[in-house]
């Protein structure tokens, strides 16, 4: 692995984790804001920031990662250039293996290293150099869809645990935000 390399896994890998880490801190931010805007006479406790913290941790696992997997996405043309020259000396009519296939990705990871931390395994069997390309890109792209869909569902799932933790633990503030209630008997007098 040279220079180039390592300079770009270490650009690619603190992006996603600047960028995951500052979508959940404003995520976390606006959870916390509006469960105190549905919840005027509540206050947060400490264990609301407990369980806040716990909370802002598994998100930003998730964020990072999404944040990585949508890095990957973007190397697609990148990707389909690697493969093709890869390929560029083997006639138009040969008919790859899995073994042949499985060397392509190995041999793209070793280029694009982020790409061997979501794909390790390759059977792309019965495609010619004409269509691997295009087809590993379009595969890895799928990949990356299902597995960015799969993130936010977790996501939401810690959301909505997380916020009804939070508001279980908060507590009742005292009077009704600064507005009477009169009943009958006290309008008389």
């Amino acid at each position: 692995m040279g220079i180039g390399a390592l300079f770009n896994i270490l650009t690619n890998s603190v992006g996603s984790l600047f960028l995951g880490l500052l979508i959940t801190f404003l995520g976390m931010a606006l959870m916390f804001y509006i469960i105190k805007s549905w919840y005027k006479n509540s206050e947060f406790t400490p264990l609301s920031f407990i369980i806040g913290g716990v909370l802002f941790l598994i998100l930003a696992f998730h964020a990072i990662i999404i944040c990585g997997a949508m890095t990957i996405k973007s190397y697609g043309d990148d990707m389909e250039a690697l493969v093709g020259g890869y390929v560029e000396n083997l006639s138009d009519d040969t008919v790859l293996s899995q073994a042949d296939t499985q060397a392509i990705l190995d041999r793209m990871r070793d280029d694009l290293p982020l790409v061997g931390h979501y794909a390790d395994y390759a059977n792309f069997s019965g495609h010619t150099p004409l269509d691997i390309a295009e087809s590993m890109n379009d595969e890895m792209q799928h990949f990356m869809n299902e597995y960015i869909v799969k993130h936010l569902l977790w996501t939401l799932f810690f959301i909505i645990v997380g916020a009804f933790c939070i508001i279980k633990t908060m507590e009742k503030g005292r009077g009704y935000g600064g507005r009477k209630v009169y009943t009958r008997a006290e309008e008389q007098f």
